[in-house]
C-alpha cells in the first residue's frame, strides 16, 4: 500500500453501540462460552441459545460476514485499537477472571462487569440481534443486550470507578434493523426515541462527538425480496423511510437543545442505493442475492463480487464501502483519503461524504477537534 497524506479529525478512542452490522464477535463469544458449560452445572430446564453465528462459514472471529465489518475498518483508518466488549468483561467485580458471561440466579447471562476497562480502551459493545431498546430480537432476545443496555454497561462501569466518558472519543450509535425485520407492527417513533435516549445518556456521561448512521433500505435485502419474507419488502421500505426521517429530526432537535454536541450523520440509505444503481463502479457484479446459502451453507465462488453475504448482512467488501463513506463523513473538508483497503473502494472517492441533517462545514466547525496531517500506509 502506498503512503497517502490525509487530513483527518482525530479521536483518541472509539465506542460502538449497535447490532450485528457492527458486532465484532460479541454474541459469538457469549453464546460459545454459554454452550461450553456442562449441563449438570446449570439449573434444571435451562435452555442455552445456540452458538451464533455459525463458524464457519461466517468470519472466524464471529462477525456476521465473511470478514471484518465497517466498524473494524473505520477504527483501522482512524488508527484506533477497537476491542470487543466481551474480550474485556470479567466474571464479577470480585472475580476478575476474563469472561464474556456471568451468572444470574445460576443462569448464564452476558457479563456487564468490566472493572474500569471501558475507560481506558476503545470498546465495541454491539451485539448481533440487538434492538434499539433494552433487549434483542428473536427467541432468545431477552438474553441479548439492546443498545440502551449496552449504554448502561458503559455507564455503570464508569460510575464504578468514578470517571466520566472521554470527551475526545468518537461514539457510534447505529441500530434499528432488528426492530423492523421480523416485527410487522413495529413503531419507528419508539425506535428512534431509543436512539435519541442513548445519545442523550452518553452525552450526560461526558461524550460529545457522535457518528449516527441512518438505515439502509431494509426492503431491498435478499431476505426481504425472497418469496416469503417475515415482513413484506414494501412495508420494510416504508419503515426505513419513516425511521430515517424521524432520526434526522431527532438529530436536529438534539443539536438545537445541546449547543456543544457534535453529531455527524451517515446516510447509509443513499450510499447503498447508489451502489445498487451502479454496482460495477464499486467492483460488484451481484447486489441482489446473498453469497451464502443459509440452508445448505454453501458459499458462492466469488464473495468479493457480492454486496450481501447472507440475507441481511453485507460481505466484508460491502462493509469496506460503508467504512470509506464513514471516513469521508468524519472529514471536515474535501481531501485525499487513506488508500482503500480494496480496489472496489476507489469508487467512493467520487461520491464524497454522505451527510444528512447538516453540511460538512457545519459539522467541522462544531467539532473543534484536533486536525492533524497523518500518513496512512
Amino acid at each position: 500500500m502506498l503512503p497517502v497524506t490525509a487530513e483527518a479529525i482525530t479521536f483518541d478512542r472509539m465506542y460502538v453501540f449497535g447490532d450485528s452490522l457492527s458486532d465484532p464477535g460479541n454474541i459469538y463469544n457469549a453464546t460459545k462460552a454459554a454452550n461450553a458449560i456442562p449441563p449438570e452445572l446449570l439449573p434444571p430446564g435451562t435452555v442455552i441459545p445456540p452458538i451464533q453465528p455459525l463458524v464457519p462459514p461466517y468470519d472466524s472471529g464471529g462477525r456476521f460476514s465473511n470478514g471484518l465489518n465497517w466498524a473494524d475498518y473505520l477504527a483501522q483508518d482512524l488508527g484506533i485499537d477497537l476491542k470487543a466488549s466481551t474480550t474485556l468483561s470479567v466474571l464479577s467485580p470480585q472475580n476478575p477472571t476474563p469472561s464474556p458471561i456471568t451468572f444470574l440466579n445460576g443462569q448464564p447471562v452476558v457479563s456487564p462487569f468490566f472493572n474500569g476497562a471501558t475507560a481506558t480502551n476503545s470498546v465495541n459493545f454491539a451485539f448481533g440481534a440487538a434492538q434499539t431498546g433494552q433487549f434483542g430480537a428473536g427467541e432468545f432476545g431477552q438474553a441479548v443486550p439492546g443498545v440502551l443496555t449496552q449504554v448502561g454497561f458503559f455507564a455503570n462501569d464508569l460510575a464504578a470507578i468514578g470517571q466520566k466518558a472521554d470527551e475526545d472519543a468518537l461514539y457510534v450509535v447505529f441500530a434499528g434493523p432488528n426492530d423492523y425485520q421480523t416485527v410487522p407492527d413495529s413503531n419507528p417513533v419508539e425506535s428512534v426515541g431509543n436512539l435519541a435516549t442513548a445519545i442523550q445518556s452518553l452525552y450526560a456521561l461526558g461524550a460529545r462527538n457522535f457518528l449516527v448512521p441512518n438505515l439502509p433500505d431494509l426492503g431491498k435485502t435478499p431476505r426481504a425480496l425472497s418469496p416469503n419474507p417475515p415482513v413484506a419488502s414494501d412495508i420494510l421500505t416504508a419503515k426505513t423511510v419513516a425511521h430515517n426521517t424521524l432520526l434526522d429530526n431527532a438529530i436536529d432537535s438534539l443539536e438545537g437543545a445541546i449547543p456543544d454536541i457534535n453529531i455527524i450523520g451517515l446516510d447509509v440509505f443513499s450510499e447503498l442505493n447508489k451502489l445498487r444503481a451502479n454496482p460495477g463502479q464499486f467492483g460488484f457484479t451481484n447486489v441482489t442475492d446473498s453469497c451464502l446459502n443459509e440452508t445448505t451453507f454453501t458459499i458462492c465462488n466469488e464473495p468479493d463480487n457480492y454486496l450481501f453475504w447472507d440475507g441481511i448482512h453485507p460481505t466484508t467488501e460491502g462493509h469496506k464501502q460503508l467504512a470509506q463513506a464513514a471516513w469521508q463523513a468524519l472529514s471536515p473538508e474535501p481531501k485525499s483519503v487513506p488508500e482503500p483497503t480494496s480496489p472496489i473502494a476507489l469508487g467512493l472517492l467520487g461520491l464524497g461524504g454522505f451527510l444528512y441533517g447538516k453540511s460538512k462545514k457545519k459539522s467541522a466547525q462544531k467539532a473543534e477537534l484536533n486536525r492533524d496531517t497523518v500518513e496512512v500506509s
